[in-house]
């Protein structure tokens, strides 16, 4: 969010400017806008509720949210919940094309959430890490027999505990993991130097430190560019 926040504020300037007050025809789109986008009886949901009191406590600089944050939201989690063998099937090949079929539009519902929300203050989190923060709460929500959405009681322990983030101020999911894996087990086919037999929970564990790794270097390359 630190990496777009100065952006958005400059939307917000330029909106409230062309919209609220010149009154253009034609003017900047501000998701984030609580005159265009305020909040209706309907969206004040007990789920929301519970999800805004959470994330406040990872990203202390979010000050407001609107329909569009709570409508995004819930088509996010939707869309990405999973029930079951059918919706969550042990074949790593099959997980990973099924991420890839909702990977686009599930990114497109959570960039959407990010910027309708108003933040007092520049975030210490990038956009990915606020990504991931959504991520992780969102993991513990599930629907009951009457499509009711209820919550784990343990996705505060789990967010503010949660050892990635608080290392890297951001997480790789499992599928994704997945899908940089398999890219990796291919190359190394490819190169006929080895053929990796045994995948066990540390040779993943080790994967993904190495991919954090990568990020850092790359960051700092660029920071000294």
């Amino acid at each position: 969010m630190a990496d777009i926040y100065d952006m958005l504020e400059q939307i917000k300037i330029n909106h409230e400017r062309e919209k609220h007050i010149e009154r253009k025809d034609k003017y900047q789109e501000d998701l984030s806008c609580l005159k265009c986008y305020g909040m209706k009886k309907k969206y004040e949901q007990e789920w929301f509720k519970i999800f805004w009191k959470i994330f406040q406590k990872a990203i202390s600089e979010a000050e407001s949210y609107n329909r569009n944050t709570v409508i995004k939201l819930m088509e996010y989690i939707t869309l990405t919940r999973k029930e079951g063998e059918e919706k969550y099937p042990s074949s790593r090949k099959v997980r990973i094309k099924n991420y890839e079929k909702i990977k686009e539009k599930s990114e497109g519902l959570l960039d959407t959430t990010i910027v309708s929300i108003r933040y007092r203050n520049k975030p210490d989190y990038m956009k990915i890490g606020i990504k991931s923060i959504i991520k992780v709460i969102c993991e513990h929500y599930m629907f009951d027999e009457e499509d009711n959405l209820l919550i784990d009681n343990k996705v505060e322990e789990n967010l503010l505990g949660n050892r990635e983030l608080i290392t890297y101020n951001y997480i790789i999911e499992d599928d994704e993991l997945d899908i940089r894996f398999l890219r990796f087990e291919e190359w190394l086919e490819e190169s006929e130097l080895t053929t990796i037999k045994d995948k066990k929970y540390n040779i993943m564990r080790y994967f993904k430190e190495i991919l954090h790794l990568e990020e850092n270097i790359i960051k700092d390359e660029n920071r000294d560019k």
